[in-house]
């Protein structure tokens, strides 16, 4: 199973705004940190305001903030309000000659939810208590300060 970009960048957003302890930061700020299109991200933004997992406001001081608090916010969640599909193997689009007597959807789908269980185990929060985690969140910020200083 492999998540959309679409939800890697949402919890990379989510990620990103949680780093900043209450400090308001913009859409340009995330996109420039990661590196990824602002038009892609504006749509990501909006999917999780839209969740609730987001606050967003428009104008000069605008931006965004948790909606949540971080350890509100369970990973497992996000996936599933994210992902449109979840289904391992499609037995009808496959046009299966196994149906319906066959046992390998049934331990797939088991597979799946216990993917989002585990996934659900971890939070926000949780996340951000991840020296590693936090680790490469310093590392990304001195290298792109170097690289602004650099041009």
């Amino acid at each position: 199973m492999q998540l959309t970009r679409f939800t890697d960048y949402a919890l990379r957003v989510l990620l990103f705004v949680a780093m900043q302890d209450g400090r308001v930061c913009t859409m340009g700020e995330i996109a420039t940190y990661y590196q990824i299109s602002l038009e892609h991200l504006r749509k990501v933004v909006h999917k999780l305001a839209t969740l609730g997992y987001l606050n967003s406001s428009r104008g000069r001081g605008g931006g965004l903030l948790l909606g949540l608090g971080a350890a509100k916010i369970r990973i497992g969640e996000v996936v599933l309000a994210l992902e449109n599909d979840l289904i391992i193997i499609d037995c009808q689009a496959l046009d299966c000659l196994l149906q319906p007597g066959c046992s390998l959807k049934t331990a797939l789908d088991r597979a799946g939810r216990a993917f989002i269980a585990a996934l659900n185990e971890v939070t926000l929060a949780d996340l951000l208590n991840d020296r590693g985690m936090m680790q490469q969140f310093k590392n990304i910020e001195i290298k792109e300060i170097k690289v602004r200083k650099s041009r």
